[in-house]
């Protein structure tokens, strides 16, 4: 039975390192997109899938972080796809697993996910600087994290939570004696 339980996990950390990685493979193929490349992907996506870019012209923390714009939200998707997959990889890895015992593995599991997301972020900025009318963007960071740590934190409260469920305790004991 531990042999199974073993392979499903190392099979598990193989296929989401592999999801992993086709994301960070989209994410590198939307970033050296031609400027007319990204508005036409932009519009195929939006004629897809208009309910997962909705406007909210009176949301001021929506307006502030230029959420409006269909290319601004997308970065919140693809780091939140990347978050979600991280997380989920580093969970089943064999890190992962040593980490299964301490008391602390939910904050390291989801420090790793943020770090490694971030700098994906971090890459992925400089990587349009060497594509003709990109520029470094911090304000495209602050959308990939915004992806990636509520991914992040969405599985880590998960996993937190199987791995300590709520047991209610009686505050005193009561005999038998007692209950009568």
């Amino acid at each position: 039975m531990k042999n199974n339980t073993s392979r499903s996990i190392d099979l598990s950390f193989l296929v989401l390192s592999f999801l992993s990685a086709t994301v960070i493979a989209i994410i590198i193929h939307l970033t050296r997109q031609s400027g007319a490349d990204t508005l036409s992907t932009q519009k195929l996506v939006v004629s897809l899938f208009p309910e997962l870019f909705p406007k909210h012209y009176h949301n001021v923390v929506w307006l502030s972080l230029g959420l409006n714009s269909a290319r601004k939200l997308a970065h919140v998707y693809e780091f939140g796809a990347l978050g979600l997959v991280m997380t989920l990889m580093i969970i089943t890895s064999p890190v992962g697993k040593k980490l299964r015992n301490s008391n602390s593995s939910t904050k390291i599991i989801f420090l790793y996910s943020i770090g490694i997301c971030a700098f994906a972020s971090f890459c992925d900025q400089v990587h349009k600087t060497f594509i003709v009318y990109r520029h470094f963007d911090v304000h495209d960071l602050v959308l990939d994290a915004v992806g990636y740590v509520t991914a992040a934190t969405l599985i880590c409260t998960f996993y937190y939570i199987k791995k300590h469920p709520i047991i209610h305790k009686p505050k005193y004991k009561i005999t038998p004696d007692q209950a009568l």
